[in-house]
Protein backbone atom coordinates (compact mmCIF):
# COMPACT_ATOMS: atom_id res chain seq x y z
CA UNK A 1 0.00 0.00 0.00
CA UNK A 2 1.38 3.47 -1.03
CA UNK A 3 1.98 6.02 1.64
CA UNK A 4 0.60 9.21 2.12
CA UNK A 5 4.20 10.62 1.25
CA UNK A 6 5.20 8.28 -1.80
CA UNK A 7 1.38 9.18 -3.15
CA UNK A 8 2.24 13.04 -2.81
CA UNK A 9 5.94 12.49 -4.59
CA UNK A 10 4.17 10.50 -7.43
CA UNK A 11 1.41 13.48 -7.82
CA UNK A 12 3.92 16.61 -7.78
CA UNK A 13 6.23 14.34 -10.24
CA UNK A 14 3.64 14.56 -12.78
CA UNK A 15 3.45 17.08 -15.42
CA UNK A 16 0.37 16.84 -15.61
CA UNK A 17 -1.03 17.14 -12.80
CA UNK A 18 1.82 20.46 -12.54
CA UNK A 19 0.35 22.20 -15.19
CA UNK A 20 -3.36 21.64 -14.37
CA UNK A 21 -2.46 22.62 -10.90
CA UNK A 22 -0.11 25.30 -12.16
CA UNK A 23 -3.48 27.20 -13.92
CA UNK A 24 -5.59 26.48 -10.91
CA UNK A 25 -3.75 28.28 -8.81
CA UNK A 26 -2.73 31.36 -10.81
CA UNK A 27 -6.23 31.83 -11.13
CA UNK A 28 -5.79 34.65 -13.65
CA UNK A 29 -3.77 34.61 -16.61
CA UNK A 30 -3.52 37.85 -18.98
CA UNK A 31 -2.53 35.53 -22.51
CA UNK A 32 -6.48 34.89 -21.56
CA UNK A 33 -7.90 38.46 -21.41
CA UNK A 34 -10.82 39.14 -23.14
CA UNK A 35 -11.21 35.69 -24.02
CA UNK A 36 -13.46 33.10 -22.90
CA UNK A 37 -13.89 29.03 -23.47
CA UNK A 38 -14.57 26.21 -22.00
CA UNK A 39 -12.41 23.05 -22.64
CA UNK A 40 -12.72 19.15 -20.93
CA UNK A 41 -8.90 17.11 -21.62
CA UNK A 42 -9.89 13.46 -21.76
CA UNK A 43 -6.53 11.82 -21.00
CA UNK A 44 -6.72 8.43 -21.85
CA UNK A 45 -4.33 6.35 -19.99
CA UNK A 46 -5.38 2.18 -21.09
CA UNK A 47 -9.14 1.97 -19.89
CA UNK A 48 -9.10 4.57 -17.38
CA UNK A 49 -9.90 8.28 -18.75
CA UNK A 50 -9.21 11.27 -16.79
CA UNK A 51 -11.11 14.18 -17.08
CA UNK A 52 -9.82 18.13 -16.60
CA UNK A 53 -12.14 20.71 -17.39
CA UNK A 54 -11.02 24.34 -18.09
CA UNK A 55 -13.47 27.36 -17.54
CA UNK A 56 -11.74 30.87 -19.07
CA UNK A 57 -13.39 33.82 -18.36
CA UNK A 58 -12.05 37.58 -19.16
CA UNK A 59 -8.46 36.08 -18.33
CA UNK A 60 -9.70 34.17 -15.32
CA UNK A 61 -9.48 30.29 -15.07
CA UNK A 62 -10.72 27.77 -13.16
CA UNK A 63 -9.88 24.24 -13.16
CA UNK A 64 -11.98 21.23 -12.32
CA UNK A 65 -11.81 17.05 -12.62
CA UNK A 66 -14.72 16.81 -13.95
CA UNK A 67 -17.01 15.46 -16.73
CA UNK A 68 -19.01 18.61 -18.03
CA UNK A 69 -20.45 19.60 -21.39
CA UNK A 70 -17.78 22.37 -22.77
CA UNK A 71 -16.68 24.07 -26.15
CA UNK A 72 -14.12 22.11 -27.11
CA UNK A 73 -13.25 18.28 -25.86
CA UNK A 74 -9.66 16.91 -26.38
CA UNK A 75 -8.96 13.74 -26.22
CA UNK A 76 -5.25 12.80 -26.35
CA UNK A 77 -3.03 9.82 -24.52
CA UNK A 78 -1.74 11.16 -21.41
CA UNK A 79 1.73 10.10 -22.26
CA UNK A 80 1.33 12.64 -25.23
CA UNK A 81 -0.21 15.16 -23.44
CA UNK A 82 2.64 14.94 -20.78
CA UNK A 83 4.72 15.50 -23.62
CA UNK A 84 3.00 18.33 -24.50
CA UNK A 85 2.92 20.07 -21.17
CA UNK A 86 6.41 19.34 -20.90
CA UNK A 87 7.52 21.42 -24.27
CA UNK A 88 8.34 18.00 -25.87
CA UNK A 89 5.69 17.77 -28.23
CA UNK A 90 3.72 20.88 -30.12
CA UNK A 91 -0.14 20.45 -29.75
CA UNK A 92 -0.44 21.43 -33.46
CA UNK A 93 1.79 18.60 -34.30
CA UNK A 94 0.24 16.08 -32.40
CA UNK A 95 -3.11 16.87 -33.93
CA UNK A 96 -1.71 16.75 -37.56
CA UNK A 97 -0.24 13.37 -36.44
CA UNK A 98 -3.44 12.37 -34.93
CA UNK A 99 -2.21 11.89 -31.62
CA UNK A 100 -4.78 14.35 -30.07
CA UNK A 101 -8.21 15.05 -31.20
CA UNK A 102 -11.27 17.75 -31.12
CA UNK A 103 -14.38 18.01 -30.65
CA UNK A 104 -16.35 20.82 -30.96
CA UNK A 105 -14.84 24.55 -30.86
CA UNK A 106 -11.13 24.36 -32.33
CA UNK A 107 -10.78 28.45 -31.17
CA UNK A 108 -11.34 27.09 -27.96
CA UNK A 109 -8.48 24.80 -28.35
CA UNK A 110 -5.99 27.04 -30.28
CA UNK A 111 -6.99 29.63 -27.44
CA UNK A 112 -5.88 27.52 -24.75
CA UNK A 113 -2.59 26.98 -26.54
CA UNK A 114 -1.18 29.75 -25.52
CA UNK A 115 -0.43 28.36 -22.10
CA UNK A 116 1.57 25.58 -23.63
CA UNK A 117 5.04 25.79 -23.27
CA UNK A 118 7.28 26.10 -25.87
CA UNK A 119 10.29 23.00 -27.19
CA UNK A 120 13.03 23.04 -24.29
CA UNK A 121 15.30 25.30 -26.92
CA UNK A 122 13.15 27.82 -27.47
CA UNK A 123 14.60 31.19 -26.16
CA UNK A 124 11.02 32.26 -25.41
CA UNK A 125 7.55 32.80 -25.58
CA UNK A 126 5.87 34.60 -28.43
CA UNK A 127 3.56 37.38 -26.90
CA UNK A 128 0.27 35.69 -27.46
CA UNK A 129 -2.01 37.85 -30.08
CA UNK A 130 -5.59 37.93 -29.50
CA UNK A 131 -8.55 37.97 -32.37
CA UNK A 132 -9.11 42.10 -32.09
CA UNK A 133 -5.15 42.30 -32.67
CA UNK A 134 -5.52 40.00 -35.55
CA UNK A 135 -8.46 41.97 -37.23
CA UNK A 136 -6.52 45.40 -36.65
CA UNK A 137 -3.70 43.68 -38.62
CA UNK A 138 -6.45 43.22 -41.80
CA UNK A 139 -7.70 46.59 -42.04
CA UNK A 140 -6.69 48.81 -44.74
CA UNK A 141 -6.03 52.38 -43.86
Amino acid sequence: MQTERAASAQRDADPVGQFFTGLAEAGYLATFDRESATLRFDLVDGEAVDRWYIAVHDGSVTVARQRRPAEAIVRVDRAHFAAIVAGRLNAQAALLRGLLTCEGSMAAVMTFQRCLPGSPNSTGRVTPICGETAAAGRRTT
